[in-house]
C-alpha cells in the first residue's frame, strides 16, 4: 500500500511495461489504473507499512462500490494472508 501527504492510499495490484497497476481510494467506485513511477513521486506516495491483507478487506467494503477488475484483485490479496509491508524500489 501507498500512501501520500494528503492521506490519499492506493493498493498496488501488479506491475506493467507502463508503470505500476494500482487501485486508489477515493470518492467514486474503486478502479484500477496503471501509474508511472513518475507520476507516484510526483504525487508524493511513498510505501506504508499497513498490511495489505487488511487494506484490501478494507477496500472491499468501500461505500461507492468496486469494479469488477478490482474486486478480483482486491480479493486475491485478501484471501492470500499477506500481512507483511511492501518493499518499493
Amino acid at each position: 500500500m501507498i500512501i501520500n501527504q494528503h492521506r490519499n492510499t492506493a493498493i498496488i495490484v501488479a506491475t506493467s511495461g507502463k508503470g505500476v497497476v494500482v487501485i486508489k481510494l477515493g470518492k467514486g467506485k474503486l478502479t484500477v489504473t496503471t501509474l508511472s513511477q513518475k507520476a507516484i513521486a510526483d504525487q508524493g506516495y511513498a510505501v506504508s507499512n499497513y498490511s495489505p491483507k487488511q487494506a484490501a478487506e478494507r477496500y472491499l467494503k468501500h461505500g461507492a462500490g468496486v469494479s469488477e477488475k478490482a474486486r478480483k484483485y482486491l480479493e486475491k490479496i485478501a484471501s492470500s494472508g499477506f500481512t507483511e509491508g511492501l518493499d518499493f524500489v
